[in-house]
């Protein structure tokens, strides 16, 4: 058993719960127990470390609200899938190599597309007039065939009015940002990105297969034509809090 090669300091001033949590972390990272595994019950690692129950209760129940494990009613405690790890810098390409690389397959399938008015956040967005023209599209993304999230893009129209002859297959297999740089003023150059943390509607909810108001990661962004600087997409993305975490690195001179 893996756990049995950690041992648990009581003589420093770090928690022992905490001390648990992380003997826990290194097994999952490590990949000692992988996801779908079951961790020892609560009684064994109290016999392990000799320290009680409460306590690795604690560790546990962190765990879990982090999304590192998951309960299921009288079977145990066991490894969740790992979070999809986004670099925001280049998350356009690096989504879906995350998911290869965690041994999953991802997909994208497009539920509509179709001209609709804008409303004032998407006017003010594009820099169009509220009740214009905009070409709308919404994609459901996901991972082995889980649910991770969905994107509503909303294109400047007449720019984008070449989107509207592409098949639904076109918007399943490639990005819009290769589709849109057929176009040479509409090929995106710049995107402005505000990213925040929100509740789940009931809708996303029963989409994503989680609970009403759980955590859900929502992107803005603003794309800009390198041709011309002005926005051409505005697009609205909410994936799964529990499922994807997002990473920046910063270089400091």
């Amino acid at each position: 058993m893996e756990f049995l090669n950690h041992t648990i300091n009581k003589d420093i001033p770090i928690p022992l719960y905490y001390q648990v949590k992380q003997i826990i972390l290194d097994e999952i990272n490590n990949e000692g127990v992988k996801a779908g595994d079951a961790i020892p019950t609560e009684k064994t690692f109290c016999d392990i470390y000799g320290i009680s129950r409460t306590t690795i209760r604690q560790a546990i129940s962190e765990l879990v609200n982090e999304g590192y494990l998951y309960r299921v009613k009288s079977k145990g405690t066991f490894v969740s899938q790992p979070k999809v790890k986004t670099d925001l810098v280049n998350m356009y390409d690096g989504y879906n190599m995350e998911l290869f690389s965690l041994s999953m397959t991802p997909s994208t399938q497009a539920i509509e597309l179709t001209l609709v008015k804008a409303n004032s956040e998407q006017a003010r967005a594009l820099e169009i007039e509220e009740g214009d023209n905009v070409i709308y599209l919404l994609r459901h993304r996901y991972a082995d065939g889980m649910a991770m999230g969905y994107v509503e893009s909303y294109f400047k129209y007449p720019l984008c009015d070449f989107l509207l002859k592409e098949d639904e297959e076109t918007f399943n297999s490639t990005s819009v940002y290769h589709i849109l740089a057929k176009s040479k003023l509409a090929k995106v150059k710049r995107i402005l990105k505000t990213i925040e943390a929100v509740g789940a509607t009931e809708a996303e909810a029963k989409l994503l297969n989680i609970k009403k108001g759980s955590p859900v990661n929502m992107c803005t962004n603003i794309c800009y034509s390198q041709e011309t600087g002005t926005p051409v997409i505005y697009e609205l993305l909410k994936y799964r809090g529990d499922k994807n975490k997002f990473s920046i690195e910063i270089n400091i001179d």
